[in-house]
């Protein structure tokens, strides 16, 4: 069904990187759909299989902190909500280029078509539903923490269509292909070496498509730093505009028109620690701490009033949010079923 391929043999005595595929036609008949939802289970919601034959076959490669590789399979529904978005709590980018076939995305109340050679863009800290006809595509998977800092406005892309047609999508597109088509003979030591690159031009891609008015009123080139500089010093509870402003030389006017279309400093600066809190909350290290100490950690001192803020943003309280996660952490360690593919996304961080 699934197995997970270490090859040892490469370059200079490098080992290659690690291989993992799945195919279903190799299963029984009657546990092809059941294998696929258990091993999606890690990712997706199957709300529905709409072929009346069912396959599905993925080869996937890990090197690094990336992951990549191609999905094969019939038509089907796929969702992620608020309540699989909490139980699982992953949080990274998810970029499909659609080789053959169709897929309709809707997130953020937006509706996306996709077809041959358009990239799908996945937050898999924003719901999302996609409804899709038998598809090919080739798939790269980054942790948030590796490509937002690459990216003018990371949490603008959840849903995003980039467009075949576009040049610089199609220059990631062509480089993905090639690094895939690499893949099988690829040592771990070349992966690391291109993965700046891939990133390089994911965020290309992605920060191209960004519009003139909010890429002129961020200033790109002067809010990279910034947003930084706020990531950085978020433990900080008397961080503030001002301080901000200072360490970069700016008026306070300057700094508010950069983030105008964030809601402001104060909203930015609210919304960065509440995912913050909702990290903790997951962490094992935290499994003793109360959500009040988390969140006063982070300068949220009311419950009740940081309960609400939680809710709004997440679409679930802080306590239903923990307590899910914590049941997602328990049926993947007791769950042996799962292949390597799907163990390496919901591990991924």
């Amino acid at each position: 069904m699934a197995v997970g391929i270490r090859d040892r043999d490469g370059i200079d005595g490098d080992a290659r990187i690690a291989r993992s595929v799945l195919d279903t036609s190799l299963l029984p008949e009657n546990a092809r759909i059941g294998v696929w939802r258990e091993t999606a289970a890690s990712v997706w919601e199957i709300s529905a299989i709409t072929d009346a034959t069912f396959f599905a076959q993925v080869d996937a490669y890990h090197a690094g902190d990336l992951m990549f590789g191609s999905v094969v399979s019939c038509s089907q529904k796929t969702q992620r909500d608020a309540a699989l978005i909490a139980s699982d709590s992953l949080d990274y980018f998810l970029m499909q280029f659609y080789v053959e076939g169709s897929r309709v995305a809707k997130s953020r109340g937006k509706e996306q078509v996709l077809s041959n050679g358009d990239m799908l863009m996945v937050d898999m800290s924003q719901p999302i539903e996609t409804d899709s006809t038998a598809y090919k595509s080739v798939d790269l998977v980054m942790p948030r923490r590796v490509l937002e800092p690459l990216l003018i406005d990371p949490d603008a892309h959840a849903g995003q269509r980039l467009m075949a047609s576009d040049p610089l999508t199609a220059l990631f597109r062509a480089h993905l292909m090639a690094l895939y088509q690499a893949a099988p003979h690829m040592t771990e030591a070349q992966a690391f070496s291109v993965q700046g690159a891939t990133l390089a031009l994911a965020a290309a891609a992605l920060n191209g498509t960004i519009s003139p008015e909010h890429a002129n009123s961020v200033r790109a080139a002067a809010w990279l730093p910034v947003r930084k500089y706020i990531e950085e010093n978020l433990s900080d509870l008397r961080l503030s505009a001002e301080q901000t402003a200072l360490a970069f030389g700016i008026s306070r006017a300057t700094l508010y028109r950069m983030m105008e279309h964030r809601g402001g400093f104060a909203n930015y600066l609210r919304q960065r620690r509440l995912y913050r809190c909702r990290d903790d909350l997951v962490k094992p290290e935290n499994v003793h701490r109360s959500i009040a100490d988390i969140a006063a950690l982070w300068g949220f001192p009311n419950p009740s009033s940081f309960t609400v803020m939680f809710k709004e943003q997440f679409d679930m309280g802080p306590r239903d949010f923990r307590q899910l996660a914590r049941g997602r952490v328990r049926r993947i360690s007791d769950s042996g079923s799962e292949s390597d593919w799907s163990r390496w996304l919901a591990a991924m961080r």
